[in-house]
């Protein structure tokens, strides 16, 4: 069983994830290369061992005991551009494929600004903020199966709905997407993402170790999950080392060890509150791993 591939064992994930928590990987690959990928895709569905795909590590919390089984981490990258068509490999940091796309004149990537997410990761998720998301400005993307076979998805076929694509609901990893982007000013839009960056670390925990937004924002309120949290007065709101954000009321923070058990304790007392106080049930939008 993976024979060949640079496989580790027994590596903490903590380090990979942006809430900082979560325990070992049983095994452990950095998928650089297509070939590499499948041949470890096969080898897990032979042995019927179950597999994660890592991207930038944002919106997950990671079991404290970790993932008994594969954990791959996308580092395919590099960028293409064809007039205004842009190509990213799915390992790469999204902010490196807005850098490059903003240095060329090309829009419609800078709503991301400051999202500390990977090219597959927004597909897969549908990343959204700002008003806008990934769905917007796809063009199409391939993937494969764990079988090695590779398709193209035009974008409608990703099925894209709200934090929400076929990606998640397909035994299928995204291996680039391509966006189709609009000419604009390279300065002004330069300017546009200082502005962006800027207005993020105003309203939100930039550099701290968060997942990101921790609910969805419920469909049947016309409130957001922000605002329905905030007006509980739950900011503050600690269990050990996780707290909810006292900038940004959907963020819970880890601000020292927390461990993923303090965080499920926090979601569900914050999930309680709004259901008995505001009568909303929120739903998570982060990824639970290896529960």
């Amino acid at each position: 069983m993976f024979e060949g591939l640079a496989i580790q064992e027994q590596v903490p994930l903590a380090p990979f994830t942006t809430f900082k928590i979560g325990g070992p990987a049983k095994y452990f690959l950095r998928a650089k290369g297509i070939a590499e990928l499948v041949k470890a895709l096969a080898d897990a569905e032979k042995n019927k061992m179950p597999v994660y795909i890592l991207g930038g590590g944002s919106n997950v919390l990671i079991n404290d005991k970790g993932f008994a089984g594969l954990v791959i981490k996308m580092e395919m990258g590099g960028v293409e551009i064809n007039d205004n068509l842009v190509k990213a490999g799915a390992g790469l940091p999204l902010s490196s494929v807005i850098r490059t796309a903003v240095g060329k004149g090309l829009a419609g990537l800078e709503f991301s600004t400051g999202v500390p997410a990977s090219v597959g990761g927004a597909v897969w998720a549908n990343l959204g903020c700002r008003g806008s998301e990934i769905s917007k400005v796809l063009s199409e993307c391939t993937a494969t199966d764990h079988h090695g076979n590779i398709q193209t998805f035009t974008n409608e076929q990703c099925q894209f709905k709200y934090r929400d694509s076929i990606f998640k609901h397909q035994p299928l990893v995204i291996l680039d997407a391509t966006f189709k982007l609009l000419s604009g000013d390279a300065a002004i839009l330069r300017k546009l993402m200082v502005e962006l960056s800027n207005l993020k670390k105003q309203e939100q925990n930039v550099g701290e170790d968060t997942a990101g937004c921790t609910f969805r924002n419920p469909p049947d309120s016309s409130k957001s999950a922000a605002q329905l949290i905030d007006e509980l007065g739950l900011k503050g709101y600690r269990i050990g080392d996780a707290m909810v954000s006292a900038t940004h009321a959907n963020f819970i923070l880890n601000v020292g060890h927390a461990t993923a058990d303090q965080v499920v304790q926090l979601v569900s007392y914050v999930k309680q509150q709004v259901r008995d106080k505001a009568g909303v049930q929120l739903m998570e939008e982060i990824e639970y791993v290896g529960f």
